[in-house]
């Protein structure tokens, strides 16, 4: 009797074995960013979806530092997805000098303005829970590699953001739980 309950034990044993050695042996996929459209947001945001959005446009000097960062570092981060809107063609602009808020004569622009009334700034990686936009993270300091996170109530106040290394940030805005985890910024 002693020997079958051995065995048994062994046998139990060898698949927990297994089980965790399988499991900590997978692949996770790797860093991926995958440009959307406004329609893909609007779809995302009904199924009430968690995850991070990257806005960039052309021509815009902190968007290629930070892409060049993410480039030389994304294998250190694999399994994280971001989706990415490009805003270029969106005719997003001031309507008077010095306003904090803009205006487009696009649809895809003013669609995007609905969502983000305090757009303002590139490159912006908005956080997504539930299908909501809770939270941003603005611009990017190339030296420290940061982005600046800010509550989606107002236009940004750089001296008040809180600085968020940009990798943290993205696996932040991938967690499904990330509100409980972030101490948020608010103005």
């Amino acid at each position: 009797m002693k020997t079958k309950v051995y065995a048994a034990a062994l046998s139990g044993a060898l698949l927990v074995s297994t089980v965790l050695s399988g499991c900590s042996g997978e692949e996770k996929k790797p860093f991926t960013i995958l440009e959307i459209t406004m329609n893909d947001l609007d779809s995302m945001m009904e199924s009430k979806k968690t995850f991070p959005l990257l806005i960039e446009r052309e021509g815009c000097n902190f968007c290629e530092a930070m892409n060049a960062y993410l480039e030389e570092t994304k294998d250190e981060h694999p399994g994280i997805m971001v989706y990415k809107i490009d805003a270029t063609d969106f005719d997003l602009y001031r309507e008077n000098k010095g306003d904090m808020t803009l205006v487009s004569s696009t649809e895809e622009g003013k669609r995007l303005l609905e969502i983000f009334p305090f757009y303002l700034y590139t490159p912006v990686i908005y956080r997504f829970e539930d299908g909501k936009p809770i939270e941003g993270g603005f611009g990017y300091d190339e030296a420290t590699h940061c982005v600046s996170t800010w509550t989606l109530n107002s236009t940004i106040n750089w001296d008040l953001a809180k600085p968020v290394y940009v990798w943290d940030y993205f696996e932040l805005a991938s967690s499904p739980s990330a509100s409980k985890t972030m101490d948020s910024s608010s103005s």
